[in-house]
C-alpha cells in the first residue's frame, strides 16, 4: 500500500513538473520581411516558339564527320602515332588493328618457327618473325609456342618516340585450363 502511494504521488510530481515546463515564455521574435510579388515575364507567342525551335534544328544536308579528329572519349595517354615508313604501301595485314587478329595456330619445328592469324574479314595470313602487322607499325620479334611477340614503336601524345612489347595468344574458351 506505501508502494503505491509513494509512486502516485512521484507520478503526480511529474506531471506537475511537465505541465509547468510547458508555459508559455515569451520570447523575442524575428519580424518576417512581407512577401514581395515577383514578376512573371509574358508567355511568348506561337510564332516566337517557332523561330527559335528553327534556330536550333541542325541544317537539313549535315552530316557529322569525325575523319581526321581526336576522338573526345579516348584517354590521352592511349593516343598514339604509329611511326611508318615512307614510301612503302601498306600491306594487308598492315590495315587492321592489332587486336583485330586472332591466332589460328602456331607451327614450331626444325626450321624458323610460323604462326597463322585471321583477319577480321576472315582471310588467313602466315607470320614469320619480322613480319609487319597493325596500323601502329608493329613488327613480329619472336614466336614461341602459345604466343607471338608483336613490338610496336610509336610517338606517344607528348611527341615522344616510345615502343611496347604486345603479344598475340589463342583465345581461351569456357572450360579450357
Amino acid at each position: 500500500m506505501i508502494c503505491r502511494s509513494l509512486l502516485l504521488s512521484i507520478t503526480l510530481g511529474m506531471i506537475v513538473l511537465m505541465v509547468s515546463a510547458c508555459g508559455n515564455d515569451e520570447k523575442a521574435s524575428v519580424p518576417v520581411p512581407p512577401r514581395q510579388k515577383v514578376k512573371v515575364a509574358p508567355r511568348p507567342s506561337s510564332a516566337d516558339v517557332k523561330a527559335v525551335e528553327d534556330e536550333q534544328k541542325a541544317p537539313a544536308g549535315y552530316v557529322y564527320d569525325p575523319a581526321g579528329l581526336r576522338d573526345p572519349f579516348q584517354a590521352l595517354v592511349m593516343i598514339r602515332k604509329p611511326v611508318l615508313d615512307d614510301g612503302q604501301p601498306l600491306t594487308p595485314l598492315q590495315k587492321f588493328d592489332l587486336s583485330q587478329f586472332r591466332l589460328s595456330a602456331i607451327v614450331v619445328g626444325k626450321e624458323e618457327p610460323m604462326a597463322m592469324v585471321t583477319a577480321p574479314g576472315g582471310k588467313a595470313y602466315v607470320l614469320k618473325r619480322g613480319v609487319k602487322i597493325g596500323k601502329n607499325g608493329g613488327v613480329v620479334t619472336k614466336i614461341s609456342p602459345d604466343l607471338v611477340h608483336v613490338e610496336e614503336k610509336y610517338y606517344d601524345f607528348t611527341g615522344k618516340l616510345s615502343k611496347t612489347s604486345l603479344e598475340l595468344g589463342f583465345i581461351k574458351k569456357a572450360g579450357d585450363n
